[in-house]
Formats: C-alpha cells, sequence, structure tokens
C-alpha cells in the first residue's frame, strides 16, 4: 500500500471510499440484469467446493442464493474466502456485481456475504481504490481498527491526530470536527444520502475540505508575511528594449497580454520580490509575456533564467526568443543535459561573468557548478512539472531575483487569487492574432478510412498530423485484446499508417525510448523531415509545430478531459485551420461519451475543467501526486471555491488572534503544518 501512501492508521481514514453500494436497497432474482451491482437478501444453498488447478486460484467453489420469492441465482467464488462458509440455509445478505455465464444465463462472480444474524450487515457499504491485491474487507477492518482508535478514552495516546480547525473555531459553528467527518464517511449512517455521497458533496466532505483548506491558508498568511519583509531586484529603466520587442512584432499583443505586461511591470518596480503566477491556457502568449519581462530585467543590468521541463520546450524558447528579440543585441544560450565537456565549462564561464542576458536551460540550469552574476528574474514554464525544491535551487542562484510562474492549468483567475494570497495573479484570456479555431470532431472506431483520409488530404496541402494512442504495444495491459493492436498501441498503428498513408514518412514517439531518440523524433517531427508522428502522451507538453493540423486521439474514452484538452493544444498553432480528431475505443459508453461530447463543442480550458468535475465527479486537478504539488486530499480547488474563501478568512482571523499559533488551541493546526512541511511541500513556493 506504499505506493498509495498508505502506511499507517491515520493514512487509512485520510484514504476516502471513492464510492458507496447502498445496502438498504434490495433487489430479487427476477430483475437481476448483467452488469448491475446486486445486494440480495436469501439463503445459500448446495455449496460446492472443487479443489482444482485455475490459473493462480486453489479452488472453485459454487452454491445458489434463494430469495424470498424463491427465485435462485449461481454463486461462484475462486479460493473460498472464509466469511462465506456459512451453514446451508442461513440466512445472508450478499452483495456482487450480475454477470452472463457462457450458458447464458445469471451468475455472481465472488461477492461479499454478510450474515444477517451476526449483525454485521452496514447500510452503506464503502468501497476504496485499492491495489487488486487488497481486499475490500481487509481494508475495511483496517478501517474499522483505525476507528476503534479514534473512539479510545481521552487522554489515551492513540498516534492518530485530526483537524487543524481550531476548537473555538468550530463552536462558532464554521465546521464539523474532523474526526466526526471521517467516521462519517467511512460508515454513513442509516440515514445518509447515497447520491451526496457518491458526488463528494455531504457536510463531512465539506468539513474535510475546509479543515485542509484552513492549514494551507494558514502557512501562506505566513509566508505573504514574510514575503512582505523580502526585498527584491528593483527593476526599473527607460523601456528601450521592451518598446523597441513591441514594435518589432509581427502581431498586436492581445489585451490581456498588456494587461499582464502592465502588472509585472508594476511588481519588477517594486523593492520587494516579485511573485506572480502567470494563467494562460494553451496557446494563449504566455511565453512572449516572459520575454517582455526578461528584456525589462536587461534594461536594468540583470540577468533572467528560464527553465521549462523538456530539453525540447527549452530549445523552443531560446530559438523563439532569438527570433524575436535577436536583433536588440542581447546575448542569451541555451544549457541543457546535452550541453556537456568543454562547450558546458565555456558556457559557464560566460553566464558567471554576465556574458548572457538570458539564460535558457531545463533542470541543468540548477545542477552543481551553474552561477550567474546578476540574476534578477527567474522564469518557471509549465511550473507544476517541477517540484519545489527545483523551483527553490533556480531561485537560490538570485537571492533578491523576482519570479514569474507560468503554468496551462485550468484556474479562473478569481479563484486562483483566493487560492494563492500569496501570489498575485495575472491571467491571459484572449487567444492571440491569427490563431484559427480548432474542430473538434467525434468518430466511431469503425471510421478509421474516414480519419485517415483527412490525414491524407493534410498531408498533401504540406501540413502534419499526431496520431496519439494510450500503449506503445499490444503486450501492455490487455487493453489492445480488447481495441484491437491498430486502435491501441503505437507501435501497430505506425505500422498500419505505413501502409495506408503510402509515400508519408511516420515517425514513433514513447516513453521506452531514449531521451535522444525522442528528441531526434520531435526535431524531425518539427523540422519536416515527418509527416505524422505517432505517439503515447508524452507529446502532451511538446514543441511549437505550426504546420502540424490534425490531431488524432486514438481511444480518446480512455483519457480525462484536461488531458484531451492539453493535447488538442498541439495544433492550431498556425493560420491554417486544425482538426482534432477524437476516435472512440469499443467500450465507448454514455459517461465518456458525454465527456468527449462538451471537449468536442468547448475550447476554453477553464470551462473544459469545470465540466470535467461536473461530468466525472472530485479529482485531482494537478494530475499525479509529486513533491512540491499541490497537496490537496480533499478540497477540489474549482468545486470548492466557496470553501476555499471561508477557509482563507478564518486563517486570517485566526493568525490576529494568534500570530505564533504558541497556544493551546493551536496545537491541532501546528501539528498539521508540520505534517505538509514533513511531506516535502514548500508552502512558500506555491504555484
Amino acid at each position: 500500500m506504499r505506493e498509495r501512501n498508505i502506511v499507517a492508521f491515520a493514512d487509512a481514514l485520510l484514504h476516502l471510499p471513492y464510492r458507496y453500494i447502498d445496502l438498504r436497497e434490495r433487489h430479487i432474482v427476477a430483475n437481476l440484469q448483467a452488469g448491475m451491482d446486486a445486494v440480495i437478501e436469501g439463503r445459500l444453498e448446495g455449496l460446492n467446493v472443487r479443489p482444482r488447478r485455475y490459473g493462480n486460484f486453489r479452488s472453485a467453489s459454487s452454491a445458489r442464493l434463494v430469495d424470498s420469492n424463491n427465485r435462485r441465482i449461481k454463486i461462484v467464488w475462486f479460493n473460498l474466502p472464509a466469511y462465506a462458509q456459512f451453514p446451508a440455509g442461513e440466512p445472508v445478505l450478499l452483495c456482487g456485481k450480475v454477470t452472463r455465464a457462457a450458458d447464458g444465463t445469471l451468475e455472481i462472480v465472488h461477492p461479499e456475504v454478510h450474515r444477517m444474524a451476526g449483525g454485521d450487515v452496514p447500510p452503506i457499504r464503502a468501497v476504496y481504490s485499492l491495489p487488486e491485491e487488497v481486499p475490500q474487507r481487509l481494508f475495511a477492518s483496517v478501517v474499522n481498527e483505525a476507528l476503534a482508535k479514534l473512539d479510545a478514552p481521552a487522554g489515551r495516546d492513540t498516534g492518530l491526530e485530526f483537524g487543524g480547525i481550531p476548537v473555538e473555531i468550530i463552536q462558532e459553528g464554521a465546521a464539523m470536527p474532523a474526526v466526526e467527518a471521517l467516521r462519517y464517511l467511512h460508515r454513513p449512517p442509516t440515514d445518509a444520502n447515497i447520491e451526496q455521497l457518491d458526488n463528494a458533496d455531504t457536510p463531512a466532505h465539506r468539513a474535510l475540505a475546509l479543515d485542509e483548506m484552513f492549514v494551507f491558508q494558514l502557512a501562506l498568511c505566513r509566508e505573504r508575511a514574510r514575503s512582505r519583509r523580502r526585498s527584491g531586484a528593483a527593476i526599473a529603466g527607460p523601456g528601450r528594449l521592451t518598446e523597441a520587442f513591441g514594435a518589432s512584432l509581427p502581431f498586436a499583443p492581445t489585451g490581456a497580454q498588456l494587461r499582464a505586461i502592465d502588472e509585472i511591470a508594476i511588481d519588477l518596480a517594486a523593492p520587494t520580490q516579485m511573485n506572480r503566477l502567470l494563467i494562460g491556457d494553451v496557446g494563449s502568449g504566455k511565453t512572449l509575456v516572459a520575454f517582455w519581462a526578461a528584456l525589462r530585467a536587461a534594461e536594468a543590468g540583470y540577468q533572467t533564467a528560464m527553465m521549462a521541463p523538456t530539453e525540447l520546450l527549452a530549445e523552443q524558447h531560446y530559438r523563439s526568443f532569438e527570433k524575436l528579440c535577436g536583433r536588440l543585441g542581447l546575448m542569451s544560450t541555451l544549457l541543457t543535459g546535452n550541453s556537456t565537456g568543454n562547450e558546458r565549462a565555456r558556457t559557464l564561464r560566460a553566464i558567471e561573468r554576465g556574458d548572457f542576458a538570458i539564460v535558457f536551460g531545463t533542470q541543468a540550469l540548477i545542477q552543481e557548478g551553474v552561477r550567474m552574476r546578476k540574476l534578477g528574474l527567474a522564469v518557471i514554464d509549465e511550473q507544476h512539472r517541477f517540484g519545489v525544491f527545483d523551483r527553490a535551487r533556480l531561485i537560490a542562484l538570485g537571492s533578491q531575483a523576482n519570479v514569474l510562474l507560468m503554468t496551462a492549468t485550468p484556474i479562473p483567475r478569481s479563484l486562483a487569487q483566493t487560492l494563492f494570497r500569496n501570489l498575485k495573479v495575472s491571467a491571459l484570456d484572449e487567444v492571440p492574432p491569427g490563431r484559427m479555431p480548432i474542430t473538434t470532431e467525434i468518430f466511431s472506431e469503425r471510421a478509421t478510412d474516414e480519419v485517415d483520409e483527412i490525414v491524407r488530404g493534410e498531408i498533401a496541402k504540406g501540413h502534419r498530423a499526431y496520431y496519439v494512442l494510450p500503449l506503445i504495444d499490444s503486450t501492455e495491459g490487455g487493453a489492445g485484446e480488447e481495441d484491437g493492436d491498430e486502435r491501441a498501441s503505437v507501435i501497430a498503428m505506425a505500422k498500419r499508417l505505413n501502409v495506408a498513408l503510402q509515400g508519408s514518412r511516420v515517425g514513433t514517439l514513447h516513453g521506452r525510448m531514449r531521451p535522444a531518440d525522442k528528441e531526434r523524433a520531435m526535431r524531425e517531427f518539427r523540422d519536416g523531415a515527418l509527416d505524422v508522428l505517432v505517439s503515447t502522451t508524452v507529446v502532451e507538453v511538446g514543441i511549437d509545430v505550426p504546420e502540424a493540423t490534425v490531431m488524432v486521439i486514438v481511444a480518446a474514452d480512455r483519457y480525462g478531459m484536461a488531458q484531451l484538452h492539453q493535447l488538442r493544444g498541439r495544433v492550431g498553432r498556425g493560420p491554417a485551420v486544425s482538426r482534432c480528431c477524437l476516435m472512440l475505443s469499443n467500450r465507448a459508453r454514455g459517461p465518456a461519451l458525454e465527456r468527449l461530447a462538451v471537449l468536442a463543442r468547448s475550447a476554453d480550458g477553464a470551462e473544459v475543467a469545470q465540466a470535467d468535475l461536473r461530468l466525472r465527479g472530485p479529482g485531482d486537478l494537478f494530475g499525479t501526486r509529486q513533491t512540491g504539488a499541490l497537496p490537496l486530499r480533499f478540497a477540489h480547488i474549482i468545486r470548492d471555491w466557496r470553501i476555499i474563501e471561508t477557509a482563507a478568512d478564518l486563517a486570517e482571523r485566526w493568525l490576529e488572534r494568534d500570530p505564533g499559533l504558541d497556544t493551546a488551541a493551536s496545537a491541532g493546526a501546528r501539528s498539521a503544518l508540520k505534517r505538509i512541511s514533513d511531506s516535502g511541500f514548500s508552502l512558500g513556493d506555491i504555484g
């Protein structure tokens, strides 16, 4: 369970159920259908245990469940669990998924069985997200033991501490205690609303979200107070370089870009350190704003470091800067993992001397030996892909450096300003001129020829295309068996396209390739040596290829909406009309189709994220947890914006009462702050 960060009783309690089974609603055998979750009251008869080898199973057992109408359904177990070995005829409650057997009859395979006489039937049964090898019943027993520790007599040290909100605030009616909320969610009472539980929309869920955000906002408030005392490089100047830059652009910046530039100019001119988050959807023009800030720093005699998560993206920024700003007389350089030997040594010496006004790079910028003479601005692109320690090491290259974080995570500006009260926020909510809208269409799994014809037509015009697939080859995860190798894997699709798009140059990109081979594939696609790039989602954060006009996403129903939106943003970067083709797998069902329909009619990232939340329920907006990622278990930054505002207000008021969090009332808050600090999360560097 370490991969789920569950190593202690406290972790088990914080691992909330992801859905619930309502055992209050009983079914009868006559109404059962394949695919439904059945809850049937009856008696077991005819238990037959047959020792045999069946894969990893030692036995295959069967019985019949007889309901109140004397109707029967077959029950099957592999490796019969002890709790199913009840005396024949004993009343039981059985819950499990109904399936159709090879002979066409209905059966229930490996259900849970509860003894009616034993009183172990909960009204609502929690279901947890667990590794396959961890049975639900085993984890439920761990949770029960942890709940028993919560009920231990007062004064007994159980090692379980929950709740950062002081009891005085709870007594004022602001929230339910965290312990009470956890107990409610793991063992819902008889009168609980199952729909609210499944949608994570109960007072208990809101209480945990408020408690979590209260601690988070406490940390931000304290950091904000410290940052007000932090001096920064005051960057102001005559503006000759930035004026020349604006005059040389082949297009007019958007109003949103001009507003962001004005906001950054005010921050840079102040004697305190800038800490600003620049939010912009894919293709909104964040890089141009960053270039303007770098030029302003250069005018004042300061250097800029701009860090990107991949070598290709860092190189793209470097090339774009040279193209747009190369005639302004500034020297810039690129520092990546490919910079080695004497070349790297010469570059490092030049950076330390201050020869380069702007240094672009990857994490190579924060490796040993990198020193900057006078760093005045640190720009971090796709900042959520870096851990906080990476960001801290970059900023440490200049103790007074101003910080500009950039992200395409779709957070509405007003919400970001509330969530990150220690950051100032600029938002780019306009599409740069010349960008054509992307037409998004949904195709069935049988429309391969139609999609190929679209791609063929674009290639004939001199354009390029992406194909994105969920698997590298058909050996992964068994999905190839469901969708067919050609539909599911990069290797098989590339082989097929070499025939279907005869004469086109097809390349592949996936995570098993060596870094140098991945870089080469992307460069060949960018430079026109490839017409089609067949890839996994590693291309999600790629490079700017204006000639790419078609994005084909195979088995699109397997992806989240935010990821699909990011992939779609790989096209539509040039003057030609672009298309995104969402191809369904043969297992696509109603909810997935609804998500894709929303994506097809919406181009706005924030709208996509809100629709994703509505259709799919709460989740982690920031993707897979990384060291330094926003450590939220319960709060969702879009759904819970009112809770975030309340938590921020409560935290500010509490710090007025107890500025140092020194009193006994703040003990829970101190413990909670220590826990998130121990997790490797730096609250002074959020974004």
